[in-house]
């Protein structure tokens, strides 16, 4: 029996940016109607009172290693795990991310993906992201040096999103880059430009090979010099290109997430996480991929002190960057929801209007996640 739920009374980000004192009628997990408030069109089963709170589409994260003790690239079978806890952040989609690795793992997470089962309540996994391995072994980061180069061409087959990939993090400059650019905007797949250490040149040669992307800004690529700008100085310019930023105030200094923010606008930045397994734990250590890291308050780090990902939630970055650059909280939402959904081409994701699916997050007063609906279903509530 179709259950229709009403939420009463919250102000809602509606598609143009604006938050408004709406109602929503969800039916068949999608939005049915959006109506002024007290408006009565039909019955409703239930009704959920939202006063007071923002309602927002569902966050999707597009960078995420695992979380709550596992890492996708060491067990992809884990991201059913994992997507069953992310709605307690406000995630309700999400790219797992499979770093630098041997091939036979890529070829795993694919597997996994395939048979991906998860339980009612889950945020949906829409596509692996495979960050390298055709990175710069110059701005490796955290990623293991022995995997990277370019993957073998019958693997690269394999890389299209009907097989289940959505991203592809790559360096432009690399021999063979920007054909595979190209190769994989043929194949659906999203080209984002990282772990670079390619001149604004290359970058604008890898744009107009497809590139719509760039991961991770500022870390792990080539710093912005005012004679040679690189991938920084490139993105910043460009009124086309989405770049991603881990807003936890460790990997970007909050000047610098200002500066991104004055720069590119809130229609281009989108917040990731880049979190590893330790989401959702404690201090002490974690896996990514082969790594063993160290989890603290100065992040997450490799045995030398590299950075390697996050323990950040989408949700606290999200009162991060109101905090760091000023913007709205309606701004720094739609970082995590409707940009994230623009990057993927997705038209009923990221956004509150009829027909969407009705994958919602209510904030309260303070941005903290007060309860969050996949599928027009409470799945988490605080």
């Amino acid at each position: 029996m179709t259950t229709t739920t009403r939420l009463d009374g919250g102000s809602v980000l509606t598609r143009s940016g604006a938050l408004e004192q709406l109602d929503l009628v969800i039916e068949h997990g999608r939005i049915a109607e959006i109506n002024l408030p007290g408006t009565r069109t039909r019955h409703a089963d239930e009704s959920i009172d939202v006063s007071g709170q923002v309602v927002a589409p569902g966050l999707i994260d597009l960078q995420i290693n695992g979380g709550w003790g596992v890492d996708f690239t060491g067990d992809p079978t884990s991201i059913a795990h994992v997507a069953a806890r992310l709605p307690s952040t406000g995630v309700t989609a999400f790219v797992p991310t499979i770093v630098t690795c041997v091939a036979s793992r890529r070829v795993a997470a694919l597997d996994s993906f395939a048979g991906l089962e998860t339980i009612n309540g889950s945020a949906t996994a829409l596509g692996l992201h495979f960050e390298g391995p055709l990175i710069s072994p110059e701005r490796p980061g955290a990623h293991n040096r022995q995997f990277i180069g370019m993957p073998p061409t019958d693997e690269i087959d394999t890389w299209t999103r009907d097989r289940g990939v959505a991203i592809v993090t790559l360096a432009p400059e690399l021999p063979g880059a920007i054909e595979l650019i190209s190769r994989l905007g043929t194949n659906g797949v999203i080209a984002s430009a990282g772990h670079t250490a390619c001149s604004a040149a290359t970058f604008s040669e890898a744009r107009s090979a497809g590139v719509a992307m760039v991961t991770h800004l500022f870390n792990a690529m080539s710093p912005f010099s005012h004679r040679d700008p690189g991938p920084i100085g490139a993105t910043l310019v460009d009124d086309g290109v989405y770049a991603g930023i881990i807003c936890d105030g460790i990997h970007v200094d909050p000047i610098a997430v200002r500066m991104a923010w004055q720069a590119m606008g809130p229609d281009r930045l989108v917040l990731v996480s880049d979190a590893v397994a330790a989401l959702g734990m404690g201090h002490g250590t974690a896996a990514l991929g082969d790594l063993v890291v160290t989890v603290s308050d100065r992040g997450v780090r490799t045995n030398d002190d590299v950075l390697a990902g996050s323990n950040l939630s989408l949700a606290q970055a999200i009162r991060n960057l109101v905090a760091f650059s000023g913007c709205t909280p309606a701004e720094a939402i739609a970082a995590a929801s409707a940009n994230p959904a623009r990057v993927l081409g997705l038209t009923d994701r990221g956004r509150i209007e009829v027909g969407a699916i009705a994958d919602l997050v209510v904030f309260d007063a303070d941005l903290r996640v007060d309860r969050t609906l996949i599928g027009g279903r409470v799945a988490w509530k605080s």
